[in-house]
């Protein structure tokens, strides 16, 4: 018998994970996992000293131990946050981080003044981004995703969330691709990306980003702007007069996006910073 309380479970938690050089509310976050309730039931259990029923402990105590060896807590949970909804998601995809807001952000800013818009979003992944422009914009999105693991959870989570989506498994400079499910010459009012910009000889310090991230989410040649590259040139086909492009990227390569950009034949282009106050977005208008 577990004369132990939630409490206590979840404090010898906090100091594992620590040690493990992990901070923050994960402790209590696998706990609401693992009784399959809230945040706010879970300290409630806290504060009254109950304990957990014999099959969340276990749970809690597996997934405490997965987390302790730097698996990312949205693999053991299978959920990841992004603005509104929740993402399900795992091995083989990128997981959405909170930074990609920004993105978002930057592309809804152009959409509220456009009509019935097309936008294409390259490198899909889990969908984070596709889901929340066609909820939020009510633009009809083409998502597109080359990888065969990432493309599943695409899949799922479009199913699921916002089924209107057009998602298309292909390389996004594949031009005969695109055509076929209408995106051509002129026909987008946006492209959005959130592509690998890694470089190569960049590992990334975070054991769950080197460790779990898919590498092709990640590196992108020496500089890690080789897809950006390419993109900027097709987005400067694809998107109509006055429509969006833009990208997200590491703080030290958006003087470098932007000039690729304006070669390209965007104007404006303008660097946005996340909360931290990192260059993280760089856009410009056709």
């Amino acid at each position: 018998m577990n004369e132990r309380s939630v409490g206590d479970d979840v404090r010898d938690a906090r100091a594992r994970l620590a040690l493990a050089g992990i901070h923050g509310p994960d402790a209590e976050l696998l706990a609401a996992w693992a009784a399959r309730s809230g945040v706010g039931e879970i300290r409630v259990d806290m504060a009254m000293g109950r304990p957990f029923e014999p099959d969340a402990l276990d749970r809690f105590r597996a997934g405490v131990a997965r987390r302790e060896a730097r698996e990312p807590l949205q693999h053991i949970t299978g959920s990841a946050p992004f603005r509104h909804v929740e993402l399900r998601v795992g091995p083989g995809v990128f997981t959405p981080r909170p930074e990609t807001e920004l993105l978002v952000e930057v592309a809804l800013d152009h959409l509220r003044a456009a009509v019935a818009p097309t936008v294409l979003d390259v490198g899909t992944g889990s969908g984070a981004v596709a889901i929340a422009l066609a909820r939020e914009a009510g633009a009809r999105v083409v998502a597109v995703e080359q990888s065969p693991a990432a493309f599943s959870w695409a899949r799922r989570n479009i199913a699921a969330l916002a089924p209107g989506i057009v998602l298309l498994h292909a390389d996004a400079r594949d031009a005969a691709a695109l055509a076929a499910v209408g995106v051509h010459a002129g026909s987008l009012s946006a492209l959005v990306s959130n592509p690998p910009y890694v470089p190569h000889a960049s590992v990334p310090a975070d054991p769950e980003v080197r460790g779990f991230d898919p590498d092709r989410a990640l590196y992108s040649g020496v500089d890690g702007l080789d897809l950006v590259r390419d993109l900027a040139p097709l987005a400067a086909d694809l998107v109509a007069p006055g429509g969006l492009v833009a990208f997200e990227h590491a703080e030290h390569q958006s003087a470098a996006i932007r000039e690729m950009l304006e070669d390209a034949g965007f104007h404006d282009a303008r660097t946005h910073r996340d909360l931290t106050g990192r260059d993280r977005v760089t856009a410009a208008i056709r």
